[in-house]
This record gives C-alpha cells, sequence and structure tokens, in this order.
C-alpha cells in the first residue's frame, strides 16, 4: 500500500516552531520512502521524519533532507509494529521568503506471520 502526504512550509518557518503533518500508516514494514522537492525550493527547506518522538528518516538525528528539483528516494525495511501506525512529517525553511510544499511517499508491505510448532509470529526484518 503506497501513502502521500504534502507538508507546507511557511516563510521563514524556524526548527523550533516547524510545519509539521500527520501521515496515518498500517501495520507492517516501511520498504520504500520518497521525499520530493518541486523547483524552487533551492536548498532551503529541511524535512525529518518521525515516528512517535523519534527521528526515523534520516537516520542521523541531527540531519535533515533538502533538495530542489529533486526526489530523495530509498528502501528502509523498517518496521512499523506498535500503534500508533503514523509518522510525522517535519519542516522548516528559516531563510525561504516564498512558502514550500514537499511531497513524502511511503510504501508499506504487510507482515507475512511464519508458523513454527504450531504458534504464529512475525518476523523482525534482518539487522533489527
Amino acid at each position: 500500500m503506497r501513502y502521500r502526504t504534502s507538508l507546507e512550509i511557511g516563510i521563514g518557518q524556524t526548527q523550533a516552531s516547524p510545519a509539521w503533518t500527520v501521515l496515518n500508516l498500517e501495520h507492517g514494514y516501511i520498504t520504500e520512502v520518497e521525499v520530493m522537492f518541486p523547483a524552487g525550493h533551492a536548498g532551503l527547506t529541511y524535512v525529518q521524519i518521525y515516528h512517535q518522538t523519534r527521528q526515523i528518516f534520516p537516520l542521523t538525528p541531527s540531519q535533515a533532507f533538502r533538495g530542489d528539483d529533486s526526489t530523495i528516494t530509498f528502501e528502509p525495511k523498517f518496521p512499523l509494529l506498535e500503534v500508533p501506525y503514523a509518522v510525522y512529517v517535519v519542516g522548516w525553511a528559516p531563510e525561504a521568503t516564498l512558502k514550500h510544499t514537499v511531497f513524502v511517499d511511503i510504501t508499506m508491505e504487510a507482515p507475512q506471520p511464519v508458523f513454527v510448532g504450531g504458534f504464529e509470529y512475525i518476523p523482525l526484518p534482518e539487522g533489527v
């Protein structure tokens, strides 16, 4: 299942008071993320993605995505196995003189149960 949201970032929006939106998902794994910056952003807008209170994309907490007429795409295989099944898209543009909109697409994959000894369980992805 594929989900999309847009985030409008205001003129001079700061990191201390960012714009944000909630993207409601479902139980499963995030298998692909696309962050799209339309032309005109000039690298002035910053975006981070959180699950609950933890920054999950980009992985390094002090970093943020930014771009201009570009799409950042990656395949994280991130488990979203506990409520709430939602992520928060957070953005700011302290030096921008115009409003900007960033688009975020997330692809989810349902977990595949494994049966062992008559019991069903959902395995975590490799490395988790």
